[in-house]
């Protein structure tokens, strides 16, 4: 693989440089920490994580230009998250259809 940069300026002889970019086998990184993520992913971990999320993902709206509906939307989206978090939490062992 590699990354080509490329400028507008007619003085340069060559106006593309070329960077070499050594494969690296992400599957072979990525495999054992997604097995620890999936056996740490319990409920409970996504209430605590949706604690977080709020700030984030409105500030994340915000930066890639999002409408005011959707800035607005955010927080009683991650609210219902959270509320269908605690409830897989109070009922462990049982999915959300039952």
């Amino acid at each position: 693989m590699r990354i080509e940069l490329t400028w507008p300026r007619s003085d340069a002889a060559d106006r593309t440089l070329t960077v070499p970019v050594p494969d690296v086998p992400v599957a072979s990184l990525v495999r054992p920490v997604l097995h620890h993520v999936r056996r740490a992913w319990t409920p409970a971990a996504a209430r605590r994580v949706s604690t977080y999320a709020q700030p984030v993902v409105g500030s994340a709206a915000s930066a890639v230009g999002a409408g005011v509906l959707v800035q607005l939307a955010l927080p009683f989206a991650v609210r219902l998250a959270r509320q269908a978090f605690d409830d897989a939490t109070a009922r462990p062992g049982r999915s959300a259809e039952d």
